[in-house]
């Protein structure tokens, strides 16, 4: 054999190894443990503001700030699922040629040397040892197996619980099914955010990581906003009552709240947040000498025509608290060929110097606010893969570690007179209480003979 094909068989028996599963798993769970120390989806801002230039420097570069779509733990992933695959593929075949191993022929003198057997010597006649054997091993194992024997002797083998040596392949098949599942989210999942106000519709998420926006393959409608407050102002209870919209067509109303998210086509919708919003307001433009005077009804974000003059006017901003001076709304104006020019104006405070633009004196005389609803949107696609390797699991590892494979063994010989027994039994585990089953099984053996002999 030449070296390479030496190095490749190392290869292979490296890759389906315990030792190398084993510290790979370790790095899962340390990777883990920081994956929960550190607060993920952090943005490189808040990281930097939290952890300092030098820390936040390593952690931005290992992607730890997002470690769970990270190219190293997706690695990592891989790396775990190619070992089980290799531990399978070598494991497998050695667990079918054991199992297909069943022989023809019984030794009687072999089945002695079990540690579970029985030697009964009975006066009943063979006919009917052969009858009771087959009905009482047959109530107790199932179907019963002939194996070859001379015209005066019997032999019989009965298993249960054969199937429980593949088990184990199920768990390692649902760890990889559960391992594909979180590639799945790591991959082709998303957090974003949508600010939706209160009528409007929109189908356009915000994804910091990818400062990116993706639409949505359906549309959210923001119905209603409603928020309550402690007496302290701090908000109790906020919720938005929502409609999914596919082309025109309402397909769901449901409010969503804090911790009571709704989920559309695996698209799951969080109460994250909310602000207020400037709807329209109704202003007043005073010459600051005293002169002209003109009122305007300014919709949120609709140039407006600025009065007489050859400038246009536009509300573009608006704020719930303007350093601490209350409610404030920028206005800017602009004509052809220059740049716009904007200021803020404070709503409760009408006589500050400051409220004025392009000469005029602004005073807001009426506003219409309203709110808008900050949700989270959350896709996963390997969540019910992940649920689902999950059941699969559990099932795996109760059948391995609770269900035995479990065989019998008898043989009878026609003696003069009276007849001769040999059962014997082996189990892969639980032995202590299969002992006391192979116990019970032979006294139940010995009393249908005996009752039936001396039925006779």
């Amino acid at each position: 054999m030449s070296i390479s094909a030496e190095r490749l068989r190392q290869l292979w028996r490296t890759l389906g190894s315990v030792r190398l599963a084993l510290f790979l798993f370790l790095i899962l769970v340390l990777g883990c443990i920081v994956g929960t120390l550190v607060p993920q989806d952090l943005s490189e801002r808040e990281v930097m503001a939290r952890y300092g230039p030098t820390t936040a420097r390593w952690l931005l570069a290992f992607q730890i700030n997002d470690l769970y779509h990270s190219l190293g733990f997706q690695a990592l992933l891989v790396a775990l699922s190619v070992n089980l695959i290799a531990c399978t593929l070598q494991r497998l075949p050695k667990t079918r040629a054991l199992l297909r191993e069943r022989g023809d022929f019984l030794d009687p003198a072999k089945l002695t040397k079990y540690s579970l057997h029985r030697v009964l010597d009975v006066p009943a006649d063979f006919t009917m040892v052969r009858h009771a054997s087959e009905t009482v091993l047959g109530s107790a194992f199932g179907r019963l197996q002939h194996l070859h024997a001379p015209a005066d002797a019997l032999a019989l083998v009965a298993e249960k619980g054969r199937w429980s040596r593949y088990m184990v392949y199920v768990v390692h098949m649902s760890v990889l099914w559960i391992f594909f599942g979180a590639l799945m989210g790591s991959l082709f999942g998303f957090k974003g955010i949508m600010n939706v106000a209160e009528g409007e519709t929109t189908q356009e998420v915000f994804v910091p990581k990818q400062r990116a926006m993706i639409t949505l393959p359906f549309a959210l409608r923001c119905d209603d906003f409603d928020v309550s407050f402690y007496e302290n102002g701090m908000p109790k209870e906020f919720r938005s009552d929502v409609t999914v919209l596919e082309g025109d067509t309402p397909v769901l109303n449901a409010s969503v709240r804090v911790n009571d998210p709704i989920t559309y086509r695996g698209i799951t919708f969080y109460q994250a947040s909310y602000g207020a919003l400037l709807k329209r307001a109704r202003v007043a433009f005073t010459k600051a000498d005293g002169g002209e005077r003109f009122e305007l009804d300014l919709p949120f974000g609709e140039a407006q025509p600025f009065g007489a003059t050859d400038r246009t006017v536009q509300l573009v901003d608006f704020t719930d608290d303007f350093s601490g001076f209350g409610p404030a709304l920028a206005i800017a104006t602009w004509k052809e060929n220059e740049q716009p020019s904007g200021t803020w104006i404070l709503m409760n405070h009408p006589d500050f110097h400051g409220n004025q633009l392009q000469g005029y004196r602004v005073t807001v005389l009426a506003s219409e606010r309203g709110y808008y609803t900050g949700l989270q949107v959350k896709r996963d696609p390997g969540v019910p893969v992940v649920l689902s390797g999950f059941v699969v699991l559990i099932v795996g590892l109760l059948s391995t570690f609770y269900v035995s494979h479990r065989k019998l063994y008898l043989w009878a010989q026609r003696n003069n007179p009276g007849t001769t027994l040999v059962v014997a039994a082996w189990t892969n585990k639980k032995s202590l209480a299969f002992e006391r089953e192979f116990q019970h099984l032979c006294d139940r053996l010995a009393d249908t003979l005996q009752r039936r002999t001396q039925g006779k």
